[in-house]
């Protein structure tokens, strides 16, 4: 019989290059593009995080979009940058919150460990299908502003505000992840739900924020909705002086929400192992 040992290799036959890896952009872009996907054809999610937004503004932005602050502010623009942050803030905590519990349980996510692909690759895939998606969501919540209140933004304080938005829910981002990887689906979807209402309320993103409760302000500094929304506002109406510490804040928060989103990792890894 022939053994294994004395079977030799055709002379013309390729060696394995070493260090050769299979192309990291292409996959990225199909996993993004997957991603996309998985979010449009979620009737559910498409609705929370660009619905009702949507209809927030259209129930208590249109009346006031006329209305101007004494310092002479529009009051549509700070309520349309308001809603935008809320949409920002449901689709990272459905997205990566709720979304990430069900692929842990379901056991996509040990499928993916079990691959050669990359878990970072599958990370990276997601934020950049959270962030093309949230640049969806606001656009379609500025055009209903635009379009049924008249409220406008000139191009280059628009596309500054949308930057700054977008590399602010970089902190909400790490929540959601955190929220997914220490909660089972179903805990993860009531904590999501709870953690976006109650912190875009005390945020002031519902109701301007002088009239809140003093309890409530008090409590508001340590939540990173709403340093986004002072950077946010602020941007609006050209009051960038306390920026610099509220950017520090949200860097510190996505430093805390993101080591617990990767001690939830190393754990649920321990786990199967």
């Amino acid at each position: 019989m022939t053994q294994l040992s004395d079977l030799s290799l055709p002379a013309d036959l390729p060696l394995p290059a070493a260090g050769r890896t299979a192309p990291l952009w292409p996959a990225l872009t199909q996993l993004t593009l997957a991603e996309l996907r998985r979010m449009l054809r979620n009737p559910m999610f498409a609705v929370g995080t660009i619905g009702f937004p949507i209809l927030f503004f259209a129930l208590f932005g249109l009346p006031a979009v006329r209305e101007v602050t004494d310092g002479g502010v529009n009051v549509g623009q700070i309520i349309l940058v308001r809603f935008g942050i809320y949409s920002l803030l449901s689709l990272a905590l459905f997205s990566f919150g709720s979304g990430i519990a069900v692929e842990r349980v379901g056991g996509w996510l040990r499928l993916l460990r079990a691959s050669p692909m990359p878990a970072g690759l599958f990370f990276a895939a997601k934020v950049l299908a959270a962030l093309l998606f949230s640049t969806l969501a606001l656009a379609a919540l500025y055009a209903f502003a635009h379009f049924a209140g008249g409220v406008t933004f000139g191009a280059g304080l628009a596309l500054l505000t949308l930057g700054k938005l977008l590399l602010g829910m970089v902190p909400l981002i790490a929540l959601g992840l955190a929220v997914g990887f220490l909660a089972n689906p179903q805990a993860a979807q009531i904590t999501a739900q709870l953690v976006s209402v109650i912190m875009a309320f005390a945020s002031g993103l519902f109701v301007p924020f002088g009239t809140l409760p003093a309890f409530v302000r008090s409590l508001a500094p340590w939540l990173p909705a709403y340093h986004l929304g002072q950077i946010g506002v602020g941007t609006v109406a050209g009051q960038s002086a306390q920026e610099p510490g509220h950017w520090l804040a949200l860097l510190a928060f996505g430093t805390v929400f993101g080591l617990l989103a990767v001690w939830g990792l190393r754990r649920d890894e321990s786990r199967e192992s």
